[in-house]
């Protein structure tokens, strides 16, 4: 569960030449002028080799109660046990993939009386996954992100699930994706543009280095095509800071905070007024619900019922609004209240923008070492 919160950290730097590639990235950019500039690009990841926290009287301290209440040993698996406080300083990713190295690709993870198995290995990924996924409930994972996502598809119960994924599923039809092709192009050109940008930038500058956090990058470009693409509503955050979009990272992060601190004082009366950071919270939460709500609301006033033979049947290269929330919406036999409807869309915002960035973070990552 914990990786779905993980930072990888990559960055790309960008310096223009006219004489050379660099054999870790080729790329060319055109000029304004009849010729091309040939531009080196290296892809690094950063800070995976930051020193280790040595271990203080908390880190001792959390692991005796960690071993106390977390339920001792299971089998042979090894038990990771480190500097706690690395989880405050630095993202989740490093201090996992620290213990990755050291304990292997399956651990057990305690943080007092929470305890996890991390699991990073494939064939047993699809034991649990796909061939005995009923075996296994989402545990701490539904209850962290219930404030979140309610009954959206990742935290939901099992009859929710099966009723809201048939209804979610024909909207991913031949057509729509043909479509969605269309703004995912439009919305790499925009990631593209900007990189351009930048590096004529840094030529004027002095040939001074620009180094971009790919993740972020990625997760711009994605937001950017969730919001389009489920929505019809354009973030703009490849260009811009979005309030909405730093609600999004702000409930992330909070996320990541409550899957590893040991008690849930978040549920404590009063503590979403008292805790500065639950007041945070809360804020995001309403930016991106009062976003949502305004989004449904506008749809459902503009509600053309139909049958799902005729909705697949549209014209979606054509269509002013292509969205899945137009699809779920005009919909016929399906009168879903706004607060699930609000819940799917939810899930596919904060769950889908930063997988696909993850993914596309280390795909470019693995290319750019290819000599």
């Amino acid at each position: 569960m914990a990786t779905g919160f993980c930072r990888s950290n990559t960055c790309l730097v960008l310096n223009r030449r006219s004489d050379s590639i660099s054999p870790h990235f080729p790329s060319s950019y055109p000029t304004s002028g009849s010729t091309q500039k040939r531009s080196s690009i290296r892809c690094q990841s950063t800070g995976t080799h930051e020193p280790k926290t040595k271990m203080n009287l908390f880190d001792n301290a959390s692991n005796l109660l960690t071993n106390l209440l977390s339920g001792g040993k299971i089998g042979s698996m090894p038990i990771a046990e480190g500097a706690v406080t690395d989880l405050f300083d630095r993202p989740l990713f490093f201090s996992l993939y620290d213990w990755f190295l050291k304990y292997g690709s399956v651990y057990k993870l305690a943080f007092g009386p929470k305890a996890f198995v991390v699991v990073s290995d494939p064939i047993v990924a699809r034991h649990i996954l796909r061939e005995n996924a009923f075996s296994y409930d989402k545990g701490v994972l539904a209850e962290i992100l219930e404030p979140i996502m309610g009954k959206g598809l990742i935290p939901a119960d099992l009859d929710t699930w099966k009723q809201r994924r048939r209804v979610i599923a024909p909207g991913f039809h031949s057509s729509y994706l043909e479509a969605m092709a269309k703004v995912f192009t439009e919305c790499a050109d925009r990631t593209i543009l900007k990189f351009d940008k930048l590096i004529e930038q840094e030529e004027s500058g002095g040939g001074k280095l620009i180094e971009l956090d790919l993740e972020t990058e990625f997760s711009n470009l994605a937001l950017d095509i969730i919001g389009l693409g489920v929505f019809n509503y354009d973030f703009g955050s490849i260009t811009k800071e979005s309030p909405v979009i730093k609600a999004v990272y702000g409930t992330l992060f909070e996320a990541e905070h409550r899957s590893t601190f040991y008690i849930p004082y978040w549920n404590i009366p009063l503590a979403r007024w008292l805790v500065p950071r639950q007041r945070k919270f809360q804020s995001d939460l309403k930016v991106i619900n009062d976003c949502l709500d305004g989004l449904i609301q506008n749809a459902k006033e503009t509600r053309q019922e139909t049958d799902v033979e005729k909705l697949q049947q549209r014209d979606y290269l054509n269509l002013k609004d292509a969205s899945l929330l137009r699809f779920l919406v005009d919909m016929r036999g399906v009168d879903v209240d706004d607060r699930q409807l609000r819940d799917d869309l939810m899930t596919m915002l904060i769950a889908g923008h930063e997988t696909t960035a993850a993914v596309l973070t280390w795909a470019v990552f693995l290319l750019a070492q290819s000599k």
